[in-house]
């Protein structure tokens, strides 16, 4: 096993998982920038501008804010069969003040710095979950993301069976640091592990 890349794994671990504000940097620099790169390939809304995607749309999206110095103030991703319809909720939610929105309005007060984008098209409901949960991984944060589970109930491992956990790791016998995240299924008969990406 390469030690390198154990603290490596162990430090990225951290800057996702911790509260611990020495981590807090570096987790906001690498979610702006992940945000940042994927605004230069995808259509960015706005609560004005939604009307502009095309209805019943299925698949994964981000909604997001930056703060006045460009970096990230929250991250939140979702998928649905009808992406539209979906943010108009939101917003509707975030108007009303109520429960649903509460995650949003404690990191952003004002509706119209709301920004949506759509990360990937995907039909079949269980791989919209596999997305999903591979860009929740991707931007969790404790300082940033507001997203509150790793992984949907409805999502499915290859022979049909729910997952119990989700989880990121690294291929310690390779010879280049790569990090994955793998899913497991709850049927101990099964007991399938599969990719997640």
């Amino acid at each position: 096993m390469n030690k390198d890349f154990e603290k490596q794994y162990k430090y990225i671990w951290k800057t996702k998982t911790s509260r611990d504000v020495k981590y807090k940097q570096t987790s906001s620099e690498y979610c702006t920038k992940f945000v940042t790169e994927l605004e230069k390939t995808r259509q960015v809304y706005n609560v004005d501008t939604i009307k502009d995607l095309p209805e019943k749309i299925s698949g994964v999206y981000l909604i997001y804010s930056f703060k006045k110095d460009k970096t990230l103030k929250f991250s939140y991703i979702g998928e649905s069969i009808n992406i539209l319809q979906r943010w108009k909720t939101h917003i509707y939610n975030f108007k009303k003040e109520n429960k649903e929105s509460s995650k949003f309005r404690k990191k952003e007060k004002k509706l119209e710095n709301l920004r949506f984008l759509v990360l990937s098209e995907i039909e079949d409901q269980n791989l919209r979950l596999k997305k999903e949960t591979y860009y929740i991984y991707a931007l969790r944060s404790k300082f940033t993301n507001t997203n509150t589970k790793l992984a949907n109930r409805k999502m499915r491992c290859e022979n049909g069976h729910g997952v119990k956990r989700t989880f990121l790791t690294y291929h310690k016998d390779k010879p280049y640091f790569e990090m994955y995240i793998y899913g497991t299924c709850r049927n101990k008969i099964c007991d399938n592990k599969f990719l997640i990406n």
